[in-house]
């Protein structure tokens, strides 16, 4: 019988490889291979052995926690960009300045354009618009065509509008804090309840179809103070009921409160009206209030002839 150390000639080494010894342990490793190659039992032996014996290892490793964290951020990066993206579609679409404010967040601002926003500057009543920027401020920039985008964030509790030129550099900057935002209209148009859960409107409600009447015999100059933008009232569902004048002015503007009775109950449409001409509809309500409570009075202004 030949041995198994090593040959020391040819001869020698091809004989003991051609022995039944040799052939059988050559015809097991090709088996072996074979099987590997057919069945995978060798990865199927390792992937069990390792989810057996996975909770006694280390939970992560320095390659593992790479790998994770890669995998974090990048999920992050993509949740940002969605958000960023969204949020400036839904600010390229916003209809109103109050639509566009209600879409900020404390964490996502908005940049438009300059035309947009004065788009949006011109439906806001024209004594809250001063409170804002100076129309002619807004003429001049946009003459000297340095103005080319608006960035709104909030913050704080307030809304920062950062006028800007095409280097992002600010031209002009204001902040609108709470009472202004109310004043611009940016809190919900729309509210479920009745005018009698606003206590700003307590001693101060009237019957839709009186407030209407007195306000049609105004002058048209006097109803566009009062309702600036009617078309949103006429485009809510259901009918006026109610009437209700806030007892609070900010920057000469008055809140308005129109009760409707709509099939899905009573709800409140908000607007905002100048002081001077909400108050002449009060006294053709109330006969007795001969003059404002401030010692004022706010009438609008007529051009001069030159």
């Amino acid at each position: 019988m030949p041995t198994w150390s090593e040959p020391q000639d040819l001869k020698t080494w091809m004989v003991q490889g051609l022995s039944l010894r040799g052939m059988v342990l050559l015809l097991s490793v090709l088996a072996i291979l074979i099987s590997e190659v057919r069945f995978s039992w060798v990865e199927v032996l390792v992937g069990r052995y390792l989810a057996v014996t996975n909770s006694h290892r280390p939970e992560s490793g320095s390659v593992w926690e790479q790998g994770r964290l890669k995998q974090v951020a990048t999920q992050t990066l993509e949740q940002m960009v969605t958000q960023q993206i969204t949020a400036q579609r839904e600010a390229r679409e916003a209809s109103s300045l109050s639509q566009l404010i209600d879409g900020l967040t404390a964490s996502q601002g908005a940049m438009i354009s300059a035309a947009q926003f004065k788009t949006l500057y011109s439906q806001i009543p024209e004594a809250v618009a001063w409170t804002l920027f100076s129309p002619v401020l807004m003429l001049r920039i946009s003459a000297e065509k340095s103005w080319d985008r608006v960035y709104m964030e909030r913050e704080n509790g307030q809304v920062g509008i950062y006028l800007l030129d095409r280097g992002n550099n600010v031209l002009s900057y204001t902040t609108l804090n709470e009472q202004q935002l109310k004043s611009t209209g940016t809190e919900p148009h729309i509210k479920a309840g009745t005018l009698d859960g606003q206590p700003e409107f307590a001693g101060r409600i009237y019957p839709a179809d009186r407030f209407f009447m007195a306000l049609d015999t105004l002058s048209p100059e006097t109803q566009r103070g009062v309702l600036s933008h009617p078309g949103t009232l006429l485009a809510a569902q259901g009918t006026p009921v109610r009437v209700g004048v806030s007892d609070e002015v900010n920057a000469d503007m008055i809140r308005i409160g129109i009760e409707m009775d709509t099939p899905q109950g009573r709800q409140i449409v908000l607007a905002v009206g100048q002081e001077w001409a909400v108050w002449q509809v009060r006294m053709l309500l109330e006969p007795r209030l001969s003059k404002p409570p401030s010692s004022k009075m706010r009438w609008p202004l007529r051009r001069e002839d030159r």
